[in-house]
């Protein structure tokens, strides 16, 4: 690999890792508590021909192993392959399962049930047959977590994309991500008349979402819950009521304007939120 090359083409760095030795250094090195000589990586491949093993090391160099003082480690690009490793987003089909979840639907209090299939969660109230939530999700992320486990693990994957998204930052490519509020959308069937959307400008990936959900961590309405007892840290977004009922009113077209209130034990707190998706407390 030529560590003077500032761009390399998606097959040729592809390529590098199509071989079972190179991944195996790659994972010696994620495990090895610090940089490893050349006889201690060796050694902990355990492939029998030193000149091979040396002619895969090198093509690594460069891109996915930092050569530094005689010694070798996991530059950032090394972790995200064993991130993707892990995560098993290309390694592994996780089967089609439905879970209980211990969250009463608001409106009729059957118990909500996520249905993983195709690495994708949709969340829904079996009884009223609406649809919660639905996003992509890695098949080890299941991994080590107990079923139990499984709702907090779901909801907070799905804030944190969706906080990325809005952060101007895009979970798939880092690229930058552009919002709007959007009355149609060519991604998303809406119920309601009206939300907030994501694009990423890069490789298109999107987020769709409420616009109760897009206020849900302003520092106004976090505030608000935690002045009545309520961590949104803690609490799950699919147990509240305001936010299910998506009760957003449109005040102007041209630009639009969008005013939501979130109602708590008989309290109140109205916000609107503009085109540019600037939210105002009134």
């Amino acid at each position: 690999m030529n560590t003077d090359e500032r761009d390399v083409s998606p097959e040729k760095t592809f390529s590098l890792l199509g071989n079972d030795t190179r991944i195996g250094i790659i994972q010696a090195l994620w495990k090895a508590d610090e940089p490893l000589s050349f006889s201690e990586l060796y050694d902990r491949v355990g492939l029998s021909d030193s000149g091979q093993f040396n002619y895969h090391l090198n093509k690594l160099v460069g891109l996915f192993v930092r050569q530094k003082d005689g010694k070798y480690e996991l530059p950032f690009a090394g972790f995200r392959v064993i991130g993707a490793i892990l995560s098993g987003t290309y390694t592994q089909r996780a089967e089609p399962a439905t879970y209980e979840l211990d969250l009463p639907c608001i409106k009729c209090e059957t118990r909500l049930e996520a249905e993983y299939d195709e690495e994708m969660v949709t969340v829904r109230c079996p009884t009223c047959n609406e649809q919660r939530s639905a996003f992509g999700f890695p098949p080890g992320a299941f991994e080590g977590r107990d079923v139990d486990e499984l709702p907090q693990t779901f909801e907070r994957w799905l804030r944190n994309v969706f906080s990325m998204m809005t952060d101007g930052i895009c979970l798939n490519c880092s690229g930058r991500t552009v919002g709007s509020l959007v009355t149609e959308s060519e991604y998303f069937e809406q119920e309601a008349e009206i939300g907030v959307e994501f694009v990423c400008e890069r490789c298109n990936d999107h987020a769709f979402g409420s616009v109760g959900s897009y206020i849900l961590q302003h520092p106004a309405v976090v505030a608000f819950h935690y002045e009545r007892g309520i961590d949104l840290c803690e609490q799950s977004a699919w147990e509240l009521e305001w936010l299910i009922d998506n009760d957003s009113r449109i005040l102007s077209d041209e630009p639009l304007l969008v005013e939501h209130t979130v109602e708590l034990d008989g309290d109140e707190l109205t916000l609107t939120v503009n085109d540019e998706l600037t939210v105002e407390v009134e």
